[in-house]
């Protein structure tokens, strides 16, 4: 589903890393793991389109791509909800995830996740009028994991997910990544050997 061969980022004479070869298959969550400054967070850009490597090839089955990071896109003079409601709709979510499901003689259809229970899976209720801009990191976060996983995408991408986030933040994100093997792959940077080891490999930088 998602193939490395031979990437390669340099920034001017700064290499930040070379050659990098991997294979994930769907139902794989990849630890992407390495010292400070070793790419972690480029690689993921570069695997989210929003980087060009400077050598090398990303080979990717499918396009549809959820990523949350520190720095991810969030308009912070919209409201949780407003943030919510335009990236649901700038996914075109509803249209992606509605289909005709034949069973027979029966035919039901299924429908994009509502605005309601994504605020509430994420507890996000209590603050669905706040601005984005005016959030903690904690509820930011929290945020950025909803945009992220509310199309359901194939590849999902998180840098870091678990930095800013309590206990019951971290409970919900590995809820959210065993429903990410049930439907592609995710890769998770980052350096917390406890995270690393609840997931099925890493890839060193």
């Amino acid at each position: 589903m998602l193939t490395l061969t031979n990437l390669t980022k340099r920034y001017g004479y700064r290499q930040v890393f070379r050659d990098v070869n991997c294979k994930i298959e769907s139902g794989q969550i990849i630890a992407v793991t390495g010292r400070n400054g070793a790419g972690k967070s480029t690689l993921l850009r570069i695997v989210a389109g929003l980087l060009r490597p400077s050598a090398g090839k990303v080979l990717l089955t499918e396009t549809h791509i959820g990523l949350a990071a520190p720095d991810a896109p969030l308009y912070r003079e919209l409201t949780v909800q407003e943030n919510l409601q335009f990236f649901a709709k700038a996914n075109n979510v509803e249209a992606a995830s509605r289909r005709l499901i034949k069973r027979r003689d029966a035919i039901s259809t299924k429908t994009a996740p509502d605005i309601e229970n994504v605020l509430e899976r994420f507890h996000l209720t209590p603050r669905r009028h706040d601005l984005a801009g005016d959030l903690s990191s904690g509820w930011r976060a929290r945020l950025q994991l909803a945009v992220a996983t509310f199309a359901a995408p194939k590849v999902l991408l998180l840098d870091e997910p678990a930095a800013n986030l309590d206990e019951a933040g971290h409970a919900l994100l590995w809820e959210l990544l065993d429903e990410q093997r049930q439907r592609g792959i995710a890769l998770v940077a980052t350096n917390d050997t406890r995270e690393a080891a609840r997931c099925d490999r890493a890839l060193v930088l």
